[in-house]
């Protein structure tokens, strides 16, 4: 059980990755934010109105590749805190293994590549 919570976490965690950077998706359509909006964002609008195809593609990927290693810097930090301060993670009162394979922002890099877990290897 509680495996399958923490292999449920890191899955969650890939669905979330997968499912991209809201700002990366507007940035790809050339979706602008509304003109009343805050001085930051009538910059950002100006930016990408300026940008061809591909450097808007390019600045897309640049904002999905910073989510991605936000996630991942967020992982590293839990794993730091679990290993060095016995931080634990609970769900629904079931207390998650620590490092049951590798650890929380390997497994989450393995899984977001596709990689089945090691236990569900034939």
């Amino acid at each position: 059980m509680a495996l399958n919570l923490y292999k449920k976490l890191i899955d969650d965690l890939v669905e979330v990755q997968q499912q991209g950077d809201v700002t990366a998706a507007r940035v790809r359509k050339k979706q602008l934010w509304p003109t009343s909006a805050a001085s930051d964002l009538v910059k950002q609008n100006r930016i990408i109105k300026s940008l061809n195809d591909e450097d808007r593609e390019t600045v897309a990927e640049m904002l999905q590749s910073a989510r991605d290693d936000g996630i991942h810097d967020v992982l590293v930090y839990l794993q730091e805190e679990m290993d060095l301060n016995d931080l634990r993670i609970t769900i629904n009162g079931t207390e998650l293994p620590v490092n049951p394979f590798w650890d929380l922002f390997h497994d989450w890099q393995y899984r977001c590549s596709g990689e089945s877990w090691p236990d569900e290897k034939s």
